[in-house]
């Protein structure tokens, strides 16, 4: 089941996700990452960043 969803990019060795403490900032942490309510809010903010960096919404699974 989904529980959050986070905004993330690519890059040469993983994944690194949009943090919650300034405008553009990313984390290598998921835990550290803005959780969002929905894919939809999710791709809006991601689509709100600059294209250079190539950002989508990731939904997170909670694992049981």
């Amino acid at each position: 089941m989904v529980s959050s969803v986070v905004v993330a990019r690519t890059k040469s060795d993983g994944l690194e996700y949009l943090a919650e403490a300034a405008p553009v900032a990313w984390t290598d942490a998921s835990h550290s990452a803005q959780q969002f309510q929905s894919v939809r809010d999710a791709t809006r903010a991601a689509m709100r960043l600059p294209s250079r960096f190539r950002a989508f919404a990731l939904p997170v699974t909670e694992a049981n």
